[in-house]
């Protein structure tokens, strides 16, 4: 009789052995979403229809049917967010400090507003409130479109209202954004608007105190736009996606900047978009920079300003101007002035020079409220206190609606009575009822007291 190893015992599962343990999988490298060399709009090849199907995620929702690929009725798919529009998710805003004219001005609208009318016309606080009530009391578990529309109305009017706490901590019962569970069981299309999954990945960051939480997250999402960009059948498709993907490394500088690495959020603008606006091998001048490229210079250098670095700001700005070739009657002309190089001049502590600039900008634009705020200030600095206050009090008095009278002109103008009279609060609830009596703007109508630094 032969013999034989006896056989495991029932129950117990085969364990590893000794080579499988020492078997190492290399991972290959790869390249981020948010690469320089990434060009969505180069002319690839279409994938083959087997890459393609192979590929996730799957197209949208809106734009595939179920039913036409179907011969039978599909069973119910419909999912239950109910533990979306629980009561204890949302909180009753805290008490705020509003100036009494914004609560007994005309303007104030009734409690039966419609949504939209009090989005279009600033009122965020009330729009918030409401889009809490319409998802407690007007909204069915199962509806997704209508509880991620009110949820993003929700937690991006909270945001305005600089109630970031608050919206982080309703932002939390939407858990992983990323799972299964918030995608189509057939199509794989995510149920989640694209606006509200990026607004939440900032919430999240906020919620857990871990910027750099967020800061993959948006990797996560540019992962998945540079996929898209790169199926994309048209142009137009193609082109949303390559502007959501360099939203998206605008977001993660902006994220860099709340974690105070102000530095590195100016390199990482610096890699954004270098593909447009770079010199050819065979090229004797450098490409034109387009002007999207140079709004992201203009990032990048006034997060250089904040740095600290006026020298990497000044090469930034350079490179952010647009070229435009010579006319006989602008070849001797002096460059056009540009508000970053009044900045930097602040920066230097070159207030005349500064002015000079701020003083040509406002002849070229007399209607640029920031530029009329920037010159006050400017005028500040000189010594000139009394031509910085009526400058700034022009601008209120001529303003035709709320979004003039924005946070920083408040600010300043109320710093400005306190430094010019000692009745600076009657003026500051003089300037309130100005404001208050201001038609309301999408930009936002109801200020609070720090507004007017009460």
């Amino acid at each position: 009789m032969s013999s034989s190893s006896p056989a495991p015992p029932r129950g117990h599962a085969r364990g590893p052995s000794a080579d499988e343990r020492r078997r190492v999988v290399t991972r290959r490298s790869t390249k981020g979403p948010l690469d320089a060399d990434f060009n969505p709009l180069s002319d690839a090849p279409a994938p083959s229809p087997s890459a393609a199907a192979a590929r996730s995620p799957q197209p949208s929702l809106r734009a595939t049917s179920p039913a036409a690929s179907l011969t039978t009725p599909p069973a119910n798919l419909e999912k239950d967010f109910s533990h979306l529009l629980h009561p204890g998710n949302f909180h009753p805003l805290p008490p705020q400090t509003i100036p009494q004219p914004f609560l007994s001005s005309p303007h104030q609208p009734h409690p039966s507003t419609p949504l939209p009318d009090l989005l279009a016309k600033g009122h965020y606080r009330l729009a918030a409130s409401a889009a809490a009530n319409a998802l407690l009391k007007e909204t069915l578990p199962s509806d997704h479109d209508k509880i991620f529309e009110l949820l993003y109305v929700r937690l991006a009017c909270l945001s305005l209202l600089n109630q970031h706490a608050l919206a982080a901590a309703e932002a939390k019962p939407l858990g992983d954004l990323s799972s299964a569970f918030y995608r189509h069981p057939l199509t794989g299309a995510h149920l989640v608007p694209w606006e509200l999954r990026v607004l939440a990945v900032r919430l999240m960051g906020l919620g857990y105190g871990d910027w750099r939480r967020g800061v993959m997250g948006y990797y996560e999402l540019a992962r998945e736009a540079r996929l898209e960009a790169i199926r994309a059948q048209n142009t137009e498709s193609k082109q949303m996606w390559k502007s959501r993907l360099l939203e998206l490394g605008i977001r993660v500088a902006n994220a860099l900047i709340e974690m105070g690495e102000c530095e590195g959020a100016a390199r990482h603008l610096t890699t954004l978009g270098l593909t447009e606006g770079s010199k050819d091998a065979d090229e004797a001048e450098p490409t034109p920079r387009t002007p999207e490229q140079s709004r992201l210079r203009t990032m990048e250098a006034l997060t250089w300003l904040r740095v600290g670095d006026v020298d990497a700001a000044k090469r930034s700005v350079a490179d952010s101007l647009l070229p435009s070739p010579p006319t006989p009657s602008t070849a001797d002309a002096a460059p056009p002035v540009d508000p970053l190089n009044a900045l930097i001049a602040m920066a230097d502590g070159d207030y005349p020079s500064a002015l000079t600039v701020w003083e040509a900008l406002a002849a070229q634009t007399p209607t640029d409220h920031m530029v009329a705020q920037n010159r006050a200030v400017c005028l500040l600095y000189v010594g000139r206190i009394t031509d910085a206050r009526d400058a700034l009090e022009r601008v209120i008095d001529e303003a035709q609606d709320s979004g003039v009278a924005f946070h920083a002109l408040t600010f300043n103008l109320s710093t400005i009575f306190e430094l010019c009279t000692e009745r600076a609060r009657d003026r500051k609830f003089e300037l309130v009822e100005k404001v208050a009596a201001m038609e309301p703007s999408a930009m936002g109508w109801e200020r609070q007291a720090a507004d007017f630094k009460l």
